[in-house]
């Protein structure tokens, strides 16, 4: 935060890096993901490999695509663990400090914390009214934060498993296979809403701070983010 009373720092610029890459990814890992969980998706699978069947003169067009979704889907996956060791070095030695970490006021219980939250939430998102209480993030940001952490971690588990399912036992390898067909559900049920609340009107100054400016000007921070000042 500075000092000049005019603007404070709501992302680094590695935080904005990061998020700008998860976006390509998250797309390549759907696009890539669908036609090797469904035959509803074997359309995409088709359209990826006619070109190289074009050249290769494959007869199966659609087991060619499955092949190469597969492949970009691993390459996907190692890109994304690359670009998230940056971030992780960055981040992890700060976890106890860490805005998605739920902070009590001295002496507050659990439930009158969640209870605070959830009005807070409801103030922003339904009554379009500033919060009272609430800090860069509300409990429902907080709560599906840290889902998404168990789902990529659950992703990177069960992906490892299911790229090395030879090194495993075939019973092992269903499980880590419904898992990860779970956590894929999961991730892009979360994404629908991630896209519709980053772009709310009421997440506007947020929407531009991640995507242009990192900062948010101090008197609107104050009034949408009261928590970051406490």
């Amino acid at each position: 935060m500075n000092d000049n009373g005019r603007q404070i720092t709501l992302f680094t610029n590695l935080q904005m890096w990061y998020h700008k890459h998860i976006i390509h990814y998250m797309i390549f890992f759907i696009l890539t993901g669908l036609p090797l969980v469904s035959p509803w998706f074997h359309w995409i699978a088709y359209a990826v490999g006619v070109p190289v069947a074009a050249f290769s003169g494959a007869a199966d067009i659609t087991s060619v695509g499955l092949q190469i979704c597969r492949a970009a889907h691993r390459i996907t996956a190692v890109l994304w663990i690359v670009t998230s060791i940056p971030i992780v070095f960055a981040m992890l030695p700060k976890i106890g400090r860490w805005d998605m970490t739920p902070r009590r006021r001295e002496g507050q219980g659990w439930v009158e914390y969640i209870k605070e939250g959830l009005i807070d939430t409801k103030r922003v998102y339904i009554d379009w009214q500033y919060p009272k209480y609430m800090g860069k993030y509300n409990l429902l940001q907080i709560a599906a934060a840290w889902a998404v952490i168990g789902i990529c971690l659950l992703m990177l588990a069960s992906g490892a498993v299911l790229w090395f399912r030879l090194w495993f036992s075939e019973g092992l390898v269903s499980v880590m296979r419904v898992a990860h067909l779970a956590g894929f559900m999961a991730m892009v049920v979360f994404l629908i809403f991630h896209v519709y609340f980053a772009i709310h009107p009421v997440n506007r100054a947020g929407y531009e701070a991640m995507f242009r400016t990192g900062k948010d000007s101090e008197a609107h921070a104050r009034k949408k983010h009261p928590g970051l000042f406490l």
